[in-house]
């Protein structure tokens, strides 16, 4: 969508100087073409900088690295590359433009206050979510990025992720570790801890939804509606 915005801008420019309309069309398509491949190929880097996240360190936080070669081992996932973001708010995100070079990013928060079984439950829903792809989650985070335009071309774009797909990701992962509690547990101490600090440009692509998160966070359900469904299982 930016890339269409700014195809007609430089289609628009061209045409105003003097340049014959259908003439116009082949710079303002191939600009618009380089300005998508590039928000394209940038879109994960993007998004993590949206997050204020950076890379874990290898032995940083061994529990962690334990059950992802775990659940990746025993369920078949992509290994993906570990982001923190330090605030001791609970909460954890994916990001990426392939299952095979995803991220997978959780909190400073989430590492020290989920207890193993929380934090598995956490860990294997966002790998299912990477699973079912997140590349068009994380393009919305780095079109939302750009100044001026951004909030605007994600608005005429539609939200995001909406009830259907966060309810059944929570349903998928549970499914795998067995034991809905903990992924509701977590959830709830989400909600009870310190709020997140998040770009809203990025505010979609959490397990928790922080508020302010932007038009890109689109329409998901409630708390309470995803903690009581998981009662349900």
């Amino acid at each position: 969508m930016p890339a269409v915005i700014i195809g007609l801008a430089v289609w628009a420019i061209l045409w105003a100087v003097g340049v014959a309309p259908l003439t116009a069309v082949v710079p303002a398509v191939v600009v618009g073409g380089v300005v998508a491949a590039l928000l394209w190929l940038n879109a994960p880097q993007s998004a993590l900088a949206a997050l204020g996240a950076r890379p874990l360190g290898r032995g940083e936080y061994p529990r962690l690295e334990n059950l992802v070669e775990g659940l990746c081992t025993t369920h078949g996932f992509n290994r993906p590359s570990l982001h923190v973001v330090e605030t001791p708010a609970i909460n954890a995100a994916s990001a990426g433009r392939r299952q095979l070079a995803a991220h997978l990013i959780l909190t400073r928060g989430a590492l020290m206050e989920l207890d193993r079984l929380e934090l598995e439950a956490v860990v294997a829903r966002q790998l299912c979510e990477i699973r079912r792809g997140v590349a068009i989650e994380t393009a919305r985070a780095s079109v939302a990025r750009i100044p001026g335009i951004g909030a605007l071309a994600v608005r005429l774009a539609g939200g995001a992720a909406g009830h259907d797909r966060v309810t059944d990701v929570d349903i998928e992962a549970v499914r795998l570790t067995s034991y809905p509690p903990a992924l509701a547990s977590a959830l709830l101490k989400a909600e009870a801890a310190a709020g997140l600090k998040a770009s809203g440009a990025a505010g979609h692509l959490w397990l928790v939804t922080p508020h302010g998160a932007g038009p890109a966070a689109g329409t998901r359900p409630s708390m309470a509606q995803r903690i009581d469904l998981l009662g349900e299982i």
